[in-house]
């Protein structure tokens, strides 16, 4: 895992921030407030561009974004605009954004402090802000999206991928100058920004240097001079021409784009999937209908009364590491977000990673060494470990300080009624069978009518394949007994959740404690089973040893819940576009061989406008926030939250595209 470093600042005669890094200030020592206006604002025209504008969602991106001054004057400045003119079409602002050196968030408080007009949007901001490793991270503002690529520009470029050619319409060029930061101001940053760039897309810059000029002319834009700010005599600005030739993305053969506007939405599933997929979609405009088979939500994997939250941390696999990184700080957000308008129980107190074996210790230990982030994971000792549990265990083991513990079936089923105020419709004991693509709807019959919607989301967990569309999907359900005890006069003292091959949750406001969770693979069972209830009790006496207050659990009541999980052989998710198992095994028959001799390959064939969100396992209030957003902005067409090696390693058709690429047949 790439570890971030942060800048080092420091303040001017005239209280302006200094980079230690660059040596150079981060904005104009006159007025930084005006220059940002002045330069990136008024430079490409944004105000004109928004009346004109014809689609929903308008695209800055900026290259540093230091303090966020420019930041927090576009986004104050697009809130005016929307308030002028209601009725535009443009609904949504993405501002993408890159930093390799990014302050802290009380550096950020403390330069933010000296413009009172941006509290809201500061406070905001550095509530949620914790960078924590390369790539990037969404920050939510209303209508207004923050996305801060953190790490290299160079290696965070080619990241956007093929998603965002030709989708960015204006540039904010903003790093420190081109003297005190020649790495940035290249060759490689003005090809990738004419790639990304639409036809008619502007760029602005406070510099007016000769060979900026003359860079960004050769990768393809105009450019020309304009009156400096303040002192300085000329600046930068310029657009790619109209007439360019049209740089058409070249999909992966694992990817199809859908290119039809897709406004009406029916999501299949009662979980947390489909809540957070229902909240971004229609933070994005649409109109969301939600179809469930049982009486209410939340029946299935989403109804346990406390389901623990942290990210999933691998010892052999960086990239998962990441995406499980992005996902918990996302989920996190979303939560503080959510927890204002929506009635749930929880407690994010911490999460205990017990070292209950000599294997697990070992694991814990090389976890820590590639993350390297203690406000993320700690090793900690016995006697630490004590002191956050509230009761002494034998072992060390690790921390996760921001993780704990939620009510699922509380938040998902409020959380639903939450977004029915908000114009969500949601169907219950209604099962959707026999999916037909016709004239440009997915429909499906019932014996009183027939349903038509413009696209459909498969967010059915492990029934997913029910629908012969989801056809050589490897997804098998697992059942999970997850086992409900009362509180103890030793239990009462836990403060936070424990992880050991098995969990423990604290108290609930009912007086109880979960305990799981029973794995049985490949079974869908739900009937109460005592034998795997007596197991979760064992599992934790066992792994607890010489831990006198495990013995005193009574769980003769024989209360527990079972849940069937969704889950996928390499530990990730499946996000996006469902794809035509039957048709991509004629079509990428003779891949290997197609790219060994450097042939061009088709783009998948998929089902047109049929998607998925599936395989979240027992993971899913940490990753469901982030997939969810991924899954509404491929659907909206809009940018996307994450880098494309990471969504690329979501893609439906994944298992059986690996075998192709290593020359083996799939049946």
């Amino acid at each position: 895992m790439s570890k971030l470093t942060f800048a080092s600042l420091s303040f001017n005669s005239a209280n302006t921030p200094v980079s230690d890094q660059f040596d150079d200030i981060y904005f104009s020592t006159q007025d930084g407030l005006a220059e940002s206006q002045y330069v990136f604002q008024e430079g490409n025209q944004l105000w004109q561009k928004w009346q004109t504008h014809q689609s929903p969602a308008f695209i800055i991106a900026e290259t540093g974004f230091g303090t966020g001054l420019n930041f927090l004057t576009v986004a104050e400045k697009f809130r005016q605009f929307r308030t002028e003119f209601p009725n535009s079409k443009v609904e949504r602002l993405y501002f993408i954004s890159f930093e390799k050196f990014p302050l802290t968030s009380a550096q950020l408080a403390e330069v933010h402090r000296n413009y009172p007009q941006f509290a809201k949007f500061s406070e905001n901001l550095t509530a949620c802000w914790q960078p924590r490793q390369t790539g990037c991270q969404r920050y939510h503002f209303d209508n207004i999206y923050l996305d801060i690529w953190f790490g290299e520009i160079a290696e965070n470029l080619p990241q956007l991928g093929d998603l965002y050619t030709s989708t960015i319409d204006a540039w904010f060029l903003d790093g420190f100058s081109p003297d005190k930061n020649p790495e940035m101001w290249n060759e490689h940053l003005y090809q990738q920004m004419f790639r990304l760039t639409k036809n008619g897309g502007t760029f602005a810059t406070f510099t007016a240097s000769s060979n900026v000029r003359r860079g960004l002319q050769s990768a393809g834009f105009e450019v020309y001079k304009r009156k400096g700010f303040g002192k300085k005599r000329e600046m930068l600005w310029g657009e790619k021409p109209l007439n360019s030739e049209l740089q058409s993305p070249r999909f992966p053969y694992f990817y199809a784009k859908n290119e039809t506007e897709q406004n009406d939405i029916a999501i299949i599933g009662g979980g947390v999937a489909s809540l957070f997929l229902a909240l971004s979609l229609l933070e994005k405009g649409k109109k969301v209908t939600l179809y469930c088979k049982d009486e209410m939500p939340a029946m299935n994997a989403s109804g346990n009364l406390q389901g623990a939250i942290y990210p999933q941390l691998s010892d052999d696999d960086e990239r998962n590491v990441r995406f499980y990184i992005h996902c918990f700080d996302y989920a996190l957000q979303r939560l503080a977000q959510l927890k204002q308008e929506v009635e749930f129980e929880h407690n994010l107190s911490g999460v205990v990673l017990y070292a209950y074996n000599e294997k697990t210790e070992k694991k814990l230990f090389k976890i820590a060494e590639q993350t390297d982030d203690e406000t993320l994971f700690k090793l900690s000792s016995a006697t630490e470990l004590s002191e956050k549990l509230g009761l002494p265990v034998p072992n060390g083991g690790a921390f996760i300080p921001q993780g704990g513990w939620l009510s699922p079936v509380q938040f998902v089923r409020n959380g639903f009624a939450y977004l029915q105020s908000k114009g969500l419709n949601i169907v219950l004991n209604h099962k959707v069978e026999n999916l037909e693509f016709v004239e440009g709807n997915w429909q499906w019959q019932t014996e009183e009518k027939t349903f038509k919607h413009q696209t459909v989301v498969l967010a059915n967990g492990h029934t997913l394949n029910d629908f012969s569309q989801a056809n050589g999907i490897p997804l098998y359900p697992v059942r999970g007994e997850v086992s409900q005890i009362p509180t103890t006069e030793s239990l009462q003292k836990f403060k936070c959740v424990l992880c050991y091959d098995g969990y423990l949750t604290p108290i609930s406001k009912n007086g109880t404690h979960c305990i799981g969770a029973s794995h049985i693979r490949d079974n869908a069972e739900t009937h109460f089973s005592l034998a795997e209830h007596q197991e979760n009790i064992a599992k934790l006496q066992q792994n607890m040893t010489a831990c006198d207050w495990t013995q005193s659990i009574d769980y003769s009541e024989n209360l527990a819940k079972v849940g069937i999980r969704a889950a996928l052989r390499d530990r990730v998710p499946m996000v996006g576009a469902v794809h035509n198992f039957e048709a991509q095994k004629i079509q990428y028959a003779n891949l290997y061989n197609q790219l060994r001799r450097k042939q061009a390959v088709e783009n998948a064939q998929i089902f047109a406008n049929l998607y998925l969100v599936n395989g979240l396992a027992s993971r899913g209030l940490t990753t469901a926030p982030l997939l969810g957003e991924l899954l509404a902005s491929l659907i909206a067409n809009e940018p996307v939250p994450i880098s494309e090696d990471i969504w690329h390693n979501l893609s439906p058709n994944r298992t059986w595209m690996r075998k192709l690429l290593k020359g083996s047949q799939i049946k």
